[in-house]
């Protein structure tokens, strides 16, 4: 999942670019983004979290993560067990507004440890641990609460609740904030039964501006939609001197898909060798040229905006009053083929 986490770096920063420049006095309006790396129903897939905002945003305090219902929920990993890698951009409030990128592992530690942590009190089924180094000085580390939900109120909407806490600029080294990140979570999920769309929900609470407390008032929801379909097609033609066309398809949930890049590497490398952009039938063309017989991995991460919440907001206890104000969509695809060189 490395290189899809780098993919969704990249995504984000465009994201958070479009975000600051759209309002000068943007409000607090985090995003969520999931990925699933798997679109095949009932299969154990993993899983690529994001949480995106802008550096004119308020710093958040509280991410609460709800699973849609139908995803499968294995937390019995032992502790020390990795569960996945973070990668994060940082602005530095009192290292002149600089940008930092930051990576680490999320670990699986002892739930009997955290039974009276303050970000989420009680003892929980999961508790996972993400350490992280901002110009080599130890940032808080960051512990993650996860819970499969089977009964409550809770339970009309989600299978899973996860949580995590911020310490924020006034508490952690040069002022760092966080813009993005994503981690992602592998071993735990199994994608639903069911072929239609998957609408995650998240819970952002921000600090009160300046101060190192909780503005519960300022509490809001993001929503991600992982949809239920993707199929992504790959085919090859050889012309003269070893000159291959790479062409297929993009259709989610069974339409064309239009504005995805479609990039092009060989299976193990990092070096991209074509990439192509979906036009509004959805197909795409890259011209690439080889020596011999290659293999070639097609792939395709798509990460956007939607114009509206597609679900009903989760109700939220008083004082806050925003309900749902981000909505996006992600999804991943790739296929392999072969290319040979023409004789």
């Amino acid at each position: 999942m490395s290189r899809l986490i780098r993919l969704g770096l990249v995504a984000a920063g465009v994201l958070v670019s479009l975000a600051f420049t759209g309002s000068a006095l943007a409000s607090y309006a985090p995003s969520l983004t999931v990925t699933s790396s798997v679109n095949a129903p009932g299969k154990p897939t993993s899983l690529l979290l994001g949480h995106i905002q802008s550096a004119a945003d308020d710093p958040t305090v509280k991410d609460t993560v709800y699973t849609p219902l139908g995803y499968g929920v294995n937390l019995s990993q032992p502790v020390g067990r990795k569960i996945g890698d973070a990668s994060a951009e940082l602005i530095l409030r009192n290292g002149g507004n600089a940008l930092v990128d930051v990576e680490g592992q999320v670990l699986a530690d002892d739930p009997a440890l955290h039974p009276n942590d303050p970000c989420a009190p009680g003892l929980h089924q999961a508790v996972w641990k993400l350490n992280l180094t901002v110009q080599g000085a130890a940032l808080p580390t960051v512990y993650i609460y996860v819970d499969a939900i089977t009964a409550g109120p809770e339970a009309a909407f989600a299978s899973a609740k996860t949580q995590f806490c911020l310490l924020g600029p006034l508490g952690t080294p040069l002022g760092a904030q966080l813009l993005f990140a994503f981690f992602d979570v592998n071993g735990v999920f199994t994608t639903p039964s069911s072929t239609s769309d998957h609408v995650w929900h998240a819970i952002f609470t921000p600090f009160k501006p300046g101060q190192p407390v909780p503005d519960p008032a300022g509490t809001t929801e993001g929503q991600a939609v992982v949809p239920g379909r993707v199929g992504l097609t790959m085919k090859t033609k050889s012309l003269k001197h070893g000159v291959v066309i790479v062409s297929g398809r993009l259709l989610v949930d069974g339409q064309s898909f239009r504005g995805a890049i479609v990039e092009l590497y060989k299976p193990g490398s990092s070096r991209r060798i074509g990439k192509a952009r979906t036009n509004g039938r959805g197909n795409y063309s890259i011209r690439i040229k080889i020596k011999r017989k290659t293999r070639v991995l097609a792939q395709v991460l798509f990460l956007g905006d939607l114009q509206s919440c597609p679900a009903p907001p989760i109700p939220l206890p008083p004082p806050a009053v925003t309900g749902c104000r981000t909505a996006t969509v992600s999804f991943f695809a790739a296929k392999i083929a072969i290319a040979r060189k023409k004789k």
